[in-house]
């Protein structure tokens, strides 16, 4: 099973580039500028999200040098990481599309829920946020793609079990899609901060020094199913874990309007990941 899940995709060749001139501290605006221009769907896509709500800038940005200055260059590799991964995992039938898609749903409304937790924390990274909270349920989509027919025995076995998919995952697999997840962002060389928020969003203090940004992620996953946003492959909502709770430090009172939020961002930002 492993072996087979192994046989993952990799990153298209120019966010590898990308990610590599981020982590090159002699790197300049304009070299970041240079490899993404030659790419023009990425292009396309850094400017609709640079211009779209999701940063609210009072003006058009219509230059990608004008984007990186602005945004930064971990955001930008952020961003463009966002947007690459909804293309590596086509779908082979209508079903898995459907299942696929219903996921995805699930994932953007996390990411947007970590993005809105970020800005009442005041979190210096939301975009750093934003991409844990898309990428926090990957190794589902890496199972529905690599082991199909595990994958649709979890789904009876949670619904007809009335379990989480995580609890089905582990009792047919012998791992969660957690664990998978991170091995999929080790493959692709990402950071660790965020393969511990991926691998440990059920359990957000076992992430050790990352355990505020985990902690946000799952504070996410949980109101994107409470809002029916997507699905995470079962129709049940996790328990809020109370020591993730306490880190949060957040009141209660703040949890309606995060929670509007993620409802008034979701169809506007998915427009521009779609």
């Amino acid at each position: 099973m492993i072996a087979r899940v192994e046989d993952l995709p990799t990153l298209p060749r120019t966010v590898l580039r990308i990610t590599e001139m981020v982590n090159d501290p002699r790197a300049s605006a304009r070299d970041l500028s240079r490899i993404i221009t030659d790419d023009q769907v990425l292009t396309a896509r850094l400017l609709k999200l640079v211009n779209s709500s999701f940063y609210g800038f009072p003006q058009r940005v219509a230059t990608v040098t004008g984007a990186i200055v602005l945004i930064g260059f971990d955001a930008v590799r952020n961003l463009l990481l966002t947007t690459s991964v909804f293309d590596l995992f086509p779908s082979r039938t209508s079903r898995d599309r459907r299942h696929q898609e219903s996921l995805w749903d699930h994932s953007l409304a996390c990411a947007i829920g970590a993005k809105a937790v970020g800005e009442v924390l005041r979190h210096e990274k939301l975009e750093e946020l934003f991409v844990a909270g898309l990428l926090h349920d990957i190794g589902k989509i890496v199972a529905m793609a690599q082991l199909p027919d595990e994958f649709e025995r979890i789904t009876v076995r949670a619904r007809e079990g009335r379990m989480m998919i995580s609890e089905a995952e582990t009792e047919i697999l012998g791992c969660t899609h957690a664990e998978i997840g991170r091995l999929l962002l080790n493959r692709w060389k990402l950071p660790v901060k965020l393969m511990n928020t991926i691998a440990f969003h059920h359990a957000p203090l076992a992430a050790g020094g990352f355990a505020l940004e985990t902690s946000i992620v799952h504070l996410a996953d949980i109101l994107a199913r409470a809002l029916q946003l997507g699905s995470g492959g079962d129709d049940r909502v996790p328990p809020l874990d109370t020591s993730a709770w306490e880190l949060l430090r957040l009141k209660t009172s703040s949890l309606e309007p995060i929670m509007s939020t993620m409802l008034d961002e979701f169809e506007d930002i998915s427009a521009f990941l779609r």
